[in-house]
């Protein structure tokens, strides 16, 4: 693998080459004469991840540059990415994160660059990818493999979702682990993985790494805040191939407990018929999961396995 300033370099032109050949050329030129500077598209793609009608406002701006029919073949977004993304590149060897985490970013812009034609449904305004592209392109959100992760931290509306009887830890937790309740990483799954029904053990624990070893480079962050089906105990008893999910918080002291009932639209009877069977006989009662895991905890899980750092030392 090529060491970060060629990546970024490399990036770079495929990236601006993208822009400069059809069929975005022309979108990108029309983007250009709208907006005073390449920034104004990290404004734009940067509202776009906020927002609450993404399509109504893409068609907004599609109107403003006529170019409608350009979303639909999703280039006009990939040329506002790609913009966004020029001027992240120019930020990428400062940011705080483990150096994995800044290559796998530059693979996500190369992404948006060179799609193939199957996924290009991804970037449909609609969808929950472009979302997160947008994100990632802002470097809001960042890749770590199996699993992404942004800034945000605990709502204290949880509080009122936790059980009683675990209450008191989770209180005692926040005060003297993680000390707050933000600034925090807050994990996702990737929206780009190979086989979006596998969550291979070797790769969650590739992913924890990065996201740990960034624990440590990240000025003020406090630790890991999760919440997912994925880790909840509940989920383990009728999977329990999936422990591994939660094996680098149990094994460094972090909290995991559950909070009230997952979404049935959430996914835990996706492409699982023994977890529906048990679901529809009252046997598996999903909940949501809940951890916590300190920056201490993350720095210390991560010096102890180096074996998952991309030098194999951390």
């Amino acid at each position: 693998m090529s060491d970060l300033p060629t990546q970024i370099a490399e990036t770079k032109e495929i990236c601006s080459g993208e822009l400069r050949s059809a069929p975005l050329a022309e979108i990108s030129e029309q983007l250009a004469q709208t907006s005073a500077a390449t920034s104004d598209s990290v404004s734009i793609v940067r509202t776009l991840a906020h927002s609450q009608n993404r399509p109504a406002d893409l068609a907004k701006l599609a109107g403003e540059i006529k170019l409608k029919s350009e979303i639909a073949s999703g280039g006009l977004q990939r040329a506002l990415l790609l913009r966004a993304a020029l001027v992240s590149l120019e930020k990428l060897v400062d940011l705080p994160v483990d150096p994995s985490v800044k290559k796998l970013i530059c693979e996500e812009f190369q992404f948006f660059a060179k799609p193939s034609a199957r996924e290009i449904v991804l970037f449909a305004p609609e969808k929950y990818p472009f979302h997160a592209f947008c994100k990632i392109a802002t470097l809001e959100r960042f890749p770590a493999g199996q699993f992404h992760w942004e800034i945000s931290g605990f709502p204290r509306s949880w509080l009122l979702k936790i059980p009683p009887a675990s209450l008191p830890r989770v209180l005692y937790f926040l005060g003297a682990e993680l000390g707050g309740f933000a600034p925090c990483f807050v994990p996702h799954v990737s929206t780009r993985r190979k086989n979006p029904y596998f969550l291979p053990e070797k790769e969650s624990d590739k992913s924890w790494f990065r996201i740990a070893a960034s624990a440590r480079l990240w000025p003020g962050i406090r630790g890991l805040v999760a919440s997912s089906w994925l880790h909840s105990p509940d989920t383990f008893r009728v999977s329990p191939h999936l422990a591994f999910i939660n094996k680098p918080f149990v094994e460094s002291g972090g909290l995991v407990t559950t909070m009230g009932k997952a979404d049935e639209s959430s996914g835990y009877l996706s492409r699982n018929s023994q977890r529906k069977e048990l679901y529809q006989t009252g046997k598996f009662k999903p909940t949501l999961g809940l951890v916590l895991w300190s920056r201490k905890q993350m720095i210390q899980w991560a010096q102890a396995h180096p074996e998952f750092s991309e030098t194999g030392r951390s």
